[in-house]
């Protein structure tokens, strides 16, 4: 395995870029801090403590209540920006993002891309660390600069002075550890992981192979939404049929763009029209062949918006997408550097075969063409 981690802003704290620069710390006014800027770390505020004592010790911070709906809406839309850049993606939203780059044609374009999509994501240049797997990648980018690489190729030995509260065990694990003297990762390493796993449990084990840097977890890949929408509010509300389909036209290119990059079709279409009286009007269709074009959404949706005849005049046009088709977005940049030529499709699926073996891939061998069932017509061989 080969890791890339990229490190920006708790994505709590990337929602407001014009905070930036200043201390901000976030959470509910009675309970634990969620996310705090790097200004407030020299006054001792860390995420876990009371938001009361994180205003005591830095009043001048700007205080904000967490939005985890907008923070979820970023991570989906980082995940989504690097999805075509790594094979694995995994974002998290304390501002984390892992990209596995085995098999990857060129894994130094890929991190200068990646570097460049986060820093368009959040507003500010990511920090970067390249090692074997997730944990000791997280570590090395911690220690970087803004915008800069740390690239690790011996991981115990990297990780061998790092503290040991790196391993982010819980208070009462790391007064064990305190009290058996394994302050860094190097001690930790060295006890059997049968004799931590009797002081701490399962984690003791956990820890010691992290500490060793044999990197035991696997990131959880990222996968494109199966359902998309898009939608416009009216103020005042509209009862000209132009300007419902002029905006309908608008959302249908906003929809084809989003399938365009999933390299999805939509295989069912719902519009809905919410009424100044509160009330509501709907249609839908399930398509025989999946929709991505704007033209082909257009389509059927302006015809539907020429034969409506709303009873009241409309406050809101959603488009709703509910069901894409199940190839799902195409990670195409992951197949070639180029332009994608025979041979590098061809090197391509051989690290496909490499990686998963030999069954993943299969090729089509003339059968019997003159058959009217297309399935007969091609053996698929391995």
């Amino acid at each position: 395995m080969r890791v890339c981690c990229g490190l920006v802003p708790h994505l709590e704290l990337a929602q407001r870029r014009d905070l930036y620069g200043s201390p901000v710390v976030v959470g509910h006014w009675e309970e634990q801090v969620i996310a705090a800027s790097d200004e407030t770390v020299q006054f001792g505020v860390v995420p876990g403590m009371p938001m009361r004592q994180a205003e005591h010790l830095c009043p001048q911070a700007a205080f904000l209540t967490p939005d985890p709906l907008a923070a979820g809406r970023l991570r989906e839309l980082i995940a989504s920006a690097l999805y075509d850049v790594a094979p694995v993606v995994e974002v998290r939203g304390e501002g984390v993002a892992w990209l596995e780059l085995s098999g990857v044609p060129s894994p130094s374009a890929s991190i200068r891309e990646a570097r460049r999509r986060l820093r368009t994501a959040v507003g500010v240049e990511p920090r970067l660390g390249l090692a074997p797997g997730p944990f000791t990648a997280r570590l090395a980018a911690a220690r970087a600069r803004r915008g800069r690489l740390i690239q690790v190729d011996e991981a115990r030995a990297f990780l061998a002075p790092l503290s040991a509260r790196e391993l982010q065990l819980d208070d009462e694990s790391m007064e064990r550890l305190d009290l058996l003297g394994l302050r860094t990762l190097d001690a930790v390493a060295a006890i059997g992981p049968r004799e931590l796993e009797s002081q701490l449990g399962r984690e003791g084990r956990h820890a010691v192979l992290l500490a060793r840097g044999l990197e035991p977890d696997q990131l959880t890949p990222w996968r494109p939404p199966m359902f998309t929408s898009a939608h416009r509010q009216f103020e005042p509300p509209v009862e000209d049929r132009e300007a419902l389909l002029f905006v309908a036209r608008a959302l249908c290119g906003d929809l084809a763009l989003e399938l365009g990059v999933r390299g999805a079709g939509a295989k069912q279409v719902r519009v809905r029209l919410l009424l100044e009286d509160a009330d509501q009007e709907g249609r839908e269709s399930v398509v025989r062949h999946a929709l991505s074009s704007e033209a082909e959404l257009f389509g059927l949706i302006g015809a539907w918006i020429k034969e409506w005849q709303p009873r009241a005049p409309i406050n809101e046009l959603w488009i709703e997408l509910p069901v894409l088709e199940a190839a799902g977005r195409r990670q195409l940049r992951l197949w070639a550097g180029g332009g994608g030529t025979s041979e590098e499709v061809l090197a391509a699926l051989e690290r496909l075969q490499e990686r998963h073996g030999d069954g993943i891939v299969r090729k089509p061998r003339l059968a019997l063409l003159t058959s009217p069932v297309p399935a007969q017509r091609f053996d698929w061989v391995s």
